[in-house]
C-alpha cells in the first residue's frame, strides 16, 4: 500500500509539470552564430550614383548674396571598389566615391527691400534686376576596410568592419548680379560679383555595419551604416567686388574635427556563374559631414549628399 501511494503521488507530480511546462507555449531553439569556411577570393565592383548635394553656399557680406542662392542639382558620379577575401569570412576592401558637378541657374527682377543705414544715414532701397550663380560641389570619399563576415542561421548575416576613411570636401560658388539703389547712401545701377571656395580635407577611422537578408534564388536586401572622426583642415577664400568700389577679400584655414556619418537601403540579385558569382547592386545612399564648411559670417554649415545607386560586382574564387 505504501509502494503504490508513492507511486501515484510521483504520477500526479509528472502530470501537472507537463501541465505547467504546456501552459508556456513552445520552446524556440537559439540561432547558431557561424563565419564562412576557409576560403579566398577577390571581387571588384563599380557603381552609378545620382546624387543631390546639400550644402550652404551662401558667401555672406552681399547685398545680393540670399537674392542668387540656389541648391546644387543632381549630379552622377562613381563608386569603384575592390576586395580581397581570406580565412573565415574575412575581407579587406577599398573603395573610393566621386562626385563633381557644376550646375548655374540665371536670376529676374525681386521685389525692393529697404535696409535701415542707421539713426543718421537713413535708409537704402535695393531692387534686384537680374543675376546669375553657379555652384560646383566636389566630393571624393575614400575608405579602406577590414571586415568579418558573421551568419545568424540560414537568411541573415552581418559584415563588421573597422579601418580608415579619407574625405575630400570643395566648393566653387560665383555669383553677380545688378540691382536698382534708391536712398540716402547712393542711387543708379549697382552691380556686384563674389565667390567663395571652402575645401575640407581631412582623415580619421571608421567603424560600420553591412546588415543583409536572403530570401533564396538570389534574392537579398540589406541596410548599411557607418561613421567615421576625421581630423583636417578646414579652410575657404572669398572674395567680393561692386560698382561702388569696394573690393573684400578673406580667407581662413583651421584645423577642424569632422564627425561623418553615411547609410545605404538597397537590394540585390546575384546569379551564379561558372567563373564566379556577378551581383546586381541598387538603392539609396544618405552622406553627411556636420559642421564641416564656414563663410564670412562665420556659419558652419554641413556638406550632405543623397540619392539613388545602381551597380555590379564580380566575386571569383581563387583555387
Amino acid at each position: 500500500m505504501l509502494n503504490l501511494k508513492k507511486t501515484a503521488v510521483a504520477v500526479l507530480a509528472l502530470g501537472s509539470s507537463a501541465v505547467f511546462a504546456g501552459s508556456m507555449g513552445p520552446v524556440c531553439s537559439a540561432v547558431n552564430v557561424t563565419v564562412p569556411c576557409e576560403s579566398t577570393a577577390w571581387d571588384f565592383g563599380a557603381k552609378a550614383l545620382y546624387m543631390q548635394p546639400s550644402l550652404n553656399s551662401n558667401v555672406g557680406g552681399g547685398v545680393l548674396d540670399a537674392a542668387t542662392s540656389h541648391n546644387p542639382n543632381y549630379n552622377w558620379g562613381f563608386q569603384i571598389e575592390g576586395s580581397y577575401h581570406f580565412n573565415t569570412g574575412n575581407d579587406l576592401n577599398l573603395n573610393w566615391y566621386h562626385i563633381s558637378k557644376s550646375s548655374s541657374k540665371a536670376f529676374g527682377a525681386r521685389p525692393a527691400t529697404t535696409v535701415a543705414l542707421g539713426p543718421f544715414l537713413g535708409t537704402e532701397t535695393i531692387t534686384p534686376v537680374s543675376a546669375a550663380s553657379s555652384v560646383d560641389p566636389k566630393w571624393d570619399m575614400v575608405n579602406m576596410e577590414f571586415g568579418q563576415h558573421v551568419d545568424f542561421g540560414d537568411n541573415k548575416a552581418i559584415r563588421f568592419h573597422g579601418g580608415a576613411e579619407y574625405a575630400r570636401l570643395a566648393n566653387q560658388v560665383s555669383r553677380s548680379g545688378e540691382a536698382t539703389l534708391a536712398g540716402t547712401l547712393a542711387s543708379g545701377t549697382y552691380t556686384n560679383a563674389m565667390t567663395y571656395n571652402p575645401t575640407y580635407n581631412g582623415f580619421g577611422p571608421r567603424l560600420g555595419a553591412d546588415m543583409a537578408y536572403g530570401f533564396g534564388n538570389g534574392l537579398g536586401i540589406y541596410a548599411n551604416g557607418a561613421t567615421a572622426m576625421l581630423a583636417g583642415t578646414s579652410a575657404f577664400t572669398s572674395t567680393h567686388t561692386d560698382s561702388l568700389g569696394n573690393t573684400n577679400s578673406n580667407s581662413q584655414s583651421r584645423t577642424t574635427i569632422v564627425p561623418e556619418i553615411d547609410a545605404k537601403l538597397g537590394a540585390t540579385y546575384t546569379y551564379a556563374m561558372a567563373q564566379g558569382d556577378l551581383t546586381l547592386d541598387a538603392g539609396w545612399m544618405w552622406v553627411n559631414y556636420f559642421n564641416v564648411h564656414e563663410n564670412n559670417d562665420s556659419v558652419r554649415s554641413d556638406f550632405g549628399l543623397q540619392g539613388p545607386f545602381i551597380g555590379l560586382k564580380w566575386l571569383g574564387n581563387v583555387a
